[in-house]
């Protein structure tokens, strides 16, 4: 995990760079209260260099609809890689950016498996080799999150995780359901590679609206000892819930142990982005509120 000090207090970002000003955008998020940049959402395409699509690689990666990596090369917009790579420079709250591949009907998981099938995981994989040049290219990205809404195939999620730790990232899994299935995952990874997945970034709302952070807590702990840290929980509302709304649920979540919490999304929250940071930090009960100068009770410290 990051050395950072404080909780988990993430924000997805979806669409980050495709729309003007992205200096201004990168500005405001670097002073808006969050500490965790999760970039979404990013998507492998399985395709060949043959009609109808002659110009595309198999294992392209495209942040949301524009291709970013291709055959092994950085082919997205030359201004997004000092902007990315300055998220955690100079005057900043950001600690940590991770990328989110996957979400809801978009075939990525399928496009995985397809691509592991014909050329294996290793360095003859063209989506390997494009997420080596992904890590060369934003080396201030530190984890792949894993929104797997579609598959849920166990060996699938374990070789493309291990694939992203011999490309240079840690791994981050996205749940909203099933927590058998995601800690199977994460229990046989452990065993082979243990440390590279590092959160579960546990959806409660919209399709999780009904999870609660200690059921999965309990689910982990079951399967991989009553010693393993709650704190691998991280929680995430959307901006259907107010500000209020949210610092009042994270104090109720406080109490598990979790290691923080995440906003769907940075975008929807508006003007009122450092509200949510605030209210996440606040209800999680880091050492002091991230906007403004009210102090709160600290949570002792634990590592994710």
């Amino acid at each position: 995990m990051s050395n950072a000090s404080t909780s988990i207090v993430a924000a997805y970002c979806e669409g980050l760079f495709s729309k003007s000003g992205g200096q201004t955008y990168v500005n405001g998020l670097k002073a808006s209260g969050f500490n965790t940049a999760i970039l979404a959402l990013a998507h492998p395409h399985y395709q060949d260099k043959s009609p109808p699509a002659p110009d595309k690689c198999k294992g392209d990666l495209y942040y949301n609809d524009l291709e970013i990596v291709s055959n092994g090369q950085y082919v997205g917009p030359p201004e997004w890689v000092p902007l990315v790579n300055s998220l955690t420079q100079g005057t900043t709250g950001i600690e940590r950016v991770w990328l989110s591949i996957g979400g809801g009907g978009v075939g990525d998981y399928g496009n995985i498996q397809k691509l592991i099938a014909e050329f294996g995981s290793g360095e003859k994989n063209p989506l390997f080799q494009n997420l080596v040049a992904l890590k060369k290219t934003f080396p201030a990205i530190e984890a792949v999150d894993l929104d797997d809404e579609e598959m849920q195939d166990q060996k699938l999620i374990v070789a493309f995780s291990r694939m992203l730790g011999k490309a240079g990232f840690k791994v981050t899994f996205c749940p909203y359901y099933n927590p058998e299935f995601w800690v199977g995952c994460l229990a046989e990874l452990q065993k082979t590679d243990p440390g590279l997945v590092i959160a579960f970034n546990l959806q409660c709302y919209s399709g999780g609206a009904g999870n609660d952070p200690e059921e999965w807590i309990q689910a982990l702990q079951q399967t991989l000892g009553s010693g393993f840290p709650a704190s691998f929980v991280i929680p995430g509302v959307s901006t259907d819930s107010t500000p209020n709304q949210v610092q009042q649920q994270y104090a109720q979540w406080a109490s598990d142990g979790i290691g923080g919490g995440f906003l769907w999304t940075y975008e929807s929250a508006g003007t009122q982005a450092p509200d949510y940071a605030s209210a996440i930090a606040t209800g999680v009960g880091t050492a002091a509120a991230l906007r403004g100068s009210v102090e709160v009770e600290r949570r002792p410290k634990t590592s994710l």
